[in-house]
C-alpha cells in the first residue's frame, strides 16, 4: 500500500505539469475553447487522483462508498469552475475572459463550508458526512493551488496571497492528500471516543 502511495503522489505530480504545459503552453493553447475543457479535465484528474490517493490510507469504509466518494471529488473539483459562468452571466467562453473571480475560488468561503460540515457531522455523528466533508476539502485545495500558481489564494476579507511558486504548489498537490488522510484517522479516532463516551454518559443516565 505504501507503493502504491508514492506512486499516486508521483502521478498528482506528474499530472500537475503536464496539465499544466498542454493547457498553457501547447500549440492548442491559444484556442479558448481547448483550454477551458483541457484546464476542468486537469482540474478533474488531480481530485481524481487526490481523493484515490486519501482511501489507500487506514479509512473504514466499504468499496462502493469509497468510489461514490471519489466520483463526488472527481466532478466538485471540476465543478468549481462554474462560478465562471454565473459571474459572466453567459455560457460563452469569449465573455468569461479576464472576469473576476467568482464564489468558489474564494478559499475563505470553502473553509467556512468545511467548517459547518464537520460540526454538524460532529454533532450528528454522522460519518459519511465527516468523510465527505475531506471530499470537498480535497476538491477545492487542489483547485485553489493550482489556480494559485497563477494568481494567488482568495482570501476574503484580506485579499489575494501572491502567486504560489510552481515548486511549491506541486509539492502540495502531491503531498497534501495524505496529510489529510492522517487528520481525517486522528480525528475520526476522537470522533469514535466521543460516541463512546456520549452512550456510556446516557446509559448511566
Amino acid at each position: 500500500m505504501r507503493f502504491l502511495q508514492i506512486i499516486l503522489s508521483l502521478s498528482l505530480c506528474l499530472t500537475a505539469i503536464t496539465g499544466d504545459y498542454i493547457v498553457f503552453e501547447s500549440k492548442y493553447s491559444s484556442s479558448q475553447v481547448f483550454r477551458a475543457f483541457a484546464d476542468s479535465s486537469v482540474h478533474a484528474s488531480i481530485g481524481l487522483l487526490s481523493a484515490t490517493l486519501f482511501f489507500t490510507h487506514e479509512i473504514s469504509i466499504s468499496r462502493y462508498a469509497s468510489v461514490c466518494n471519489i466520483i463526488f471529488c472527481t466532478i466538485l473539483s471540476s465543478f468549481i469552475d462554474i462560478d465562471h459562468v454565473m459571474e459572466a452571466k453567459s455560457i460563452y467562453l469569449k465573455d468569461m475572459h479576464n472576469l473576476k473571480r467568482g464564489i468558489f475560488h474564494c478559499t475563505t468561503f470553502w473553509l467556512i463550508v468545511s467548517l459547518l460540515f464537520i460540526l454538524y457531522s460532529y454533532v450528528v455523528k454522522k460519518l459519511n458526512i465527516y468523510i465527505l466533508t475531506f471530499m470537498i476539502i480535497i476538491a477545492y485545495t487542489s483547485h485553489h493551488i493550482r489556480d494559485g500558481n497563477r494568481r494567488g489564494l482568495w482570501l476574503y476579507p484580506f485579499g489575494h496571497t501572491p502567486p504560489i511558486s510552481k515548486f511549491i504548489y506541486v509539492a502540495l498537490i502531491g503531498i497534501l492528500p495524505n496529510i489529510y488522510a492522517k487528520i481525517f484517522t486522528y480525528m475520526e479516532n476522537g470522533f469514535y471516543r466521543h460516541n463512546v463516551v456520549n452512550a456510556g454518559y446516557k446509559m448511566v443516565v
